[in-house]
């Protein structure tokens, strides 16, 4: 950045040093037709009385001095004193810099910086559809930035402060999620697709497979005689001897409910679960008491170092793909930015549609912000000094008013001979 401002300084040097030596070769023309004059001028004077021509040279070089004199003097009166002299409204562009200032601020302000003015000139350059069209041209150029952006902000980011942002973001969000209905649709959403049936069925048929499998009985009697629990040995003899048969019988029991969907207990666990739908959506106890739990979750370190942990699995994940031999993410850039080029381009709603929103949203601006124009260009102004002012009008306008100066000299001589001509004739 400082490198191009110094380069746009030493052109601007460049361009001042042109126009002053072209304001110089100008000054030197009319000063020296101002010259010429005064020898055309004494030439005549030294043959008056031969020739009728010496007396229309005379005219003619005396009334050219007069006019390039004159028209100096108005010249020079723009920018400084004539000859140092402080004559009256003389160095007028310096005396009144703060008025010329103001004056062109309020200039631009009312006659450049209007809304009919912006909003026109914004319908006459198509501003979508160039930017369609650029960003379809320049999409490698425009995503080829994102990657070491990115990573020159992850460099530069506060991730303390990041992890706190996201977990408190998250853990608000979170504890406004109605936990207790979410849950009560869920469960009847199940109910209506029939899967709490469906893995019923599921459960039983692997239990049938469990119990009628020999090798799983003495497991299933230790269990049995640990749920009776007794010291008897004549009744730990007895659920010896009746095992099989009880084992038997339940697993006919099983079956029997796996192939009966109308079955008391299967009835009765699908009621109990459509009825759990219910509570959960409409008994207040039941939301109240799921509403604390989810708070206590929410409040306990094992979340809180989940949600803590979001920022860096992102940031880890992210700067392993920019540092990947073909990341995704610069490459998803260059597509969206193609398409929301190809987008502006090829579909005249969405171009119009963002034209008119620039258009609206710089008249908007042009209307907040148009005396800050004025004021601007006022303050820029107030900062240089008379002097600077003034060579800097000179530079641009300067070699122009050179002709004033020559023309000046030219006119006068001709308006010089004709009143020669005038008078001699008479």
């Amino acid at each position: 950045m400082k490198r191009d401002i110094d380069i746009i300084r030493q052109l601007d040097d460049t361009e001042d040093a042109i126009k002053r030596a072209r304001l110089r070769t100008m000054q030197a023309v009319a000063l020296g037709l101002l010259v010429l004059a005064a020898l055309l001028f004494t030439l005549a004077r030294w043959q008056h009385g031969g020739h009728p021509a010496w007396g229309y040279l005379e005219a003619f070089s005396e009334a050219a001095m007069v006019g390039a004199i004159a028209d100096w003097f108005a010249v020079t009166a723009l920018f400084r004193h004539p000859l140092g002299i402080p004559l009256w409204h003389t160095a007028i562009i310096p005396n009144s810099k703060d008025s010329i200032g103001k004056s062109l601020g309020n200039f631009v302000e009312n006659h450049f910086i209007t809304e009919e003015g912006i909003a026109l000139r914004i319908r006459q350059i198509d501003i979508a559809g160039r930017a369609g069209l650029y960003m379809q041209s320049h999409a490698a150029q425009l995503s080829g930035w994102v990657g070491p952006a990115l990573e020159k902000l992850m460099q530069m980011a506060d991730h303390d402060k990041i992890r706190c942002m996201l977990r408190e973001v998250a853990t608000r969000e979170l504890a406004r999620v109605d936990l207790s209905a979410l849950a009560g649709d869920c469960v009847e959403a199940l109910v209506a697709e029939d899967l709490p049936q469906e893995w019923l069925e599921a459960a039983l048929d692997q239990l049938v497979v469990y119990l009628v499998e020999p090798a799983n009985h003495p497991a299933i009697e230790a269990m049995v005689q640990s749920a009776v629990n007794t010291e008897s040995s004549v009744l730990k003899y007895a659920l010896h001897k009746a095992m099989p048969r009880i084992i038997r019988s339940t697993a006919e029991k099983v079956a029997e409910m796996r192939l009966d969907r109308s079955h008391e207990l299967r009835q009765r666990l699908g009621a109990w679960i459509a009825n759990s739908a219910l509570r959960l959506k409409g008994d207040p106890a039941w939301q109240e008491a799921i509403g604390r739990y989810q708070q206590q979750a929410l409040t306990s370190d094992t979340v809180r170092d989940m949600l803590d942990g979001i920022w860096d699995t992102l940031r880890a994940r992210l700067l392993a793909d920019l540092r990947s031999e073909t990341p995704s993410v610069p490459a998803g850039a260059r597509r969206l930015v193609e398409n929301a080029g190809k987008l502006l381009t090829d579909n005249p709603a969405v171009r119009d549609s963002l034209n008119r929103s620039i258009e609206a949203g710089s008249a908007q601006l042009v209307k907040k912000y148009r005396g800050e124009v004025g004021l601007f260009i006022e303050a820029q102004l107030a900062t240089w000094t008379k002097e600077q002012m003034s060579e800097r009008i000179e530079l641009s306008i300067g070699r122009d008013l050179q002709f004033i100066r020559i023309n000046g000299t030219l006119v006068g001589g001709l308006v010089g001979v004709v009143i020669h001509f005038i008078v001699t004739l008479f």
